[in-house]
């Protein structure tokens, strides 16, 4: 077994308390984390999945989704195996839901810190993307990853279900932007669909606006579990008092999983989520996994000229002039640009 001592935890009687994400797991000696990907071996807890990729791809950073980062670049794409959730229309599951049996190897070796950049500027990425299945169980790579990145003028990205404990977002200085799954605005669907829980994932989102880092926020739409319009209004209502610039994603579920039996959301559906959005005072509001007029479009909020027009994850025409204004009435759009803020 090939093992890297982790990162955030703490001693707790005769085992260990890790500190990563709010299930805060006790391990006692030989005992992995509910990631299963983190155990308490030897006086130490340690992380099984360090280096080991998964997955990887040069990605349009719209796909992740980021439209309101760099808008039309290139994102090297990395994950690995383990999730702190169990989600049961997991797209990835195969990459994130790992076994009890699993070793902590995989077929090919553990992929270095410095040969990942160096591949990831080789195919032209800008920044680092980590995604695929959930970053905080593999911070110690991520981590490793962004400060090399950073080095060769590669920023680094999160894609994340954001049930992360603080001393993990306080840790994040490596990175600069996140989208954070908002899967539902109930405990009770957040316990049956992801085996979690709502309220850490608010306090992460709060504490991610308070520091500054650039937040955008997705919602799967699964029909009958997460849709009732009184959630959504609860919901956008939630994020617009947080802070109104924050794009929402509202994406189309498609059967996956142990939701092979459910039907894929309606586009009824996601335009009057898109409405209810909208009254809430939402500014920034994209429809993804679907194709319809608009969907991905980044319009100005004032003089309702569009900025920027996409087709799927792809730039066709972009309006913001330097600093991020609308050409037409001057006002400023929330995001991120251009390469020299960094």
């Amino acid at each position: 077994m090939t093992r890297t001592e982790a990162r955030l935890w703490e001693k707790h009687g005769s085992g260990a308390r890790c500190l990563l994400c709010a299930f805060f797991c006790h391990l006692a000696p030989g005992q992995r984390g509910r990631c299963g990907v983190r155990v308490f071996e030897d006086g130490s807890v340690y992380t099984l999945n360090y280096g080991y990729t998964g997955a990887m791809a040069l990605d349009p950073v719209e796909k992740k989704p980021f439209y309101h980062f760099w808008p039309g670049s290139q994102t090297f794409s990395v994950g690995t195996p383990g999730c702190n959730f169990a989600c049961l229309g997991c797209q990835n599951h195969s990459l994130s839901q790992v076994p009890e049996s699993w070793p902590g190897v995989t077929e090919s070796p553990p992929s270095p810190v410095r040969k990942m950049v160096e591949e990831a500027v080789r195919v032209g990425a800008t920044s680092l993307a980590f995604t695929y299945n959930e970053p905080t169980v593999f911070f110690e790579y991520a981590q490793d990853l962004a400060q090399a990145g950073r080095e060769k003028g590669l920023p680094s990205l999160w894609v994340t279900n954001g049930f992360m404990s603080k001393k993990t977002i306080e840790a994040l200085s490596h990175v600069v932007a996140l989208n954070v799954d908002l899967k539902g605005f109930s405990d009770s669907f957040y316990h049956k669909i992801t085996g979690g829980h709502l309220r850490p994932v608010l306090e992460s989102l709060e504490i991610i606006v308070t520091n500054g880092i650039w937040l955008e926020v997705t919602t799967l739409l699964i029909p009958g579990e997460n849709d009732s319009e009184a959630d959504l209004k609860a919901m956008t209502q939630w994020l617009a008092d947080l802070n109104p610039d924050i794009p929402w994603h509202i994406s189309r579920f498609t059967p996956h999983y142990r939701q092979t039996h459910k039907l894929p959301t309606p586009i009824s559906l996601l335009e009057k989520a898109r409405e209810i959005g909208r009254e809430a005072g939402l500014r920034f509001i994209y429809i993804g996994n679907a194709q319809g007029p608009g969907y991905g479009d980044t319009v100005c909020p004032n003089c309702g000229e569009v900025l920027i027009r996409r087709s799927g994850f792809w730039v066709d025409d972009y309006q913001l002039d330097s600093g991020g204004l609308c050409p037409k009435c001057r006002t400023e759009i929330a995001g991120r640009w251009r390469v020299k803020e960094y």
